[in-house]
């Protein structure tokens, strides 16, 4: 189950950065480098860190659950998918309803003021 949990949260990783940022590369570390311009600093050491631990974790012998870097490796790469997710979509789908609902209002007071002046 852990093992399953540390392929899982680097593969979601992995797959962020080849479909949203269009990096290049076989694993994590080749994917941080090919696109390391686009991310802070402390971004590309936490990602170069979470594929070093991966790679740790995988490597020991000792069940991951009682591994301290079990834990670290998780709330890393919570903090850094949520980072690199990106929050355009729901900029642009609040616009959007916002302007739905605008428009929709703005429609709804002109029938309801003019309301007796349409002759069918």
């Amino acid at each position: 189950m852990d093992i399953e949990q540390v392929i899982d949260k680097s593969r979601r990783l992995e797959d962020l950065l080849r479909q949203h940022y269009h990096a290049k590369g076989t694993d994590l570390t080749q994917l941080v480098h090919s696109c390391d311009n686009r991310f802070p600093d402390d971004m590309v050491n936490k990602l170069n860190q979470i594929a070093t631990m991966r790679q740790q974790l995988m490597a020991d012998d000792i069940p991951l659950s009682a591994s301290s870097d079990y834990q670290r490796f998780i709330d890393l790469c919570s903090e850094c998918e949520q980072k690199l997710m990106p929050r355009s979509s729901r900029l642009v789908w609040g616009v959007a309803v916002v302007l739905l609902g605008g428009i929709t209002l703005a429609a709804l007071g002109f029938y309801f003021y003019h309301w007796q002046h349409i002759k069918l």
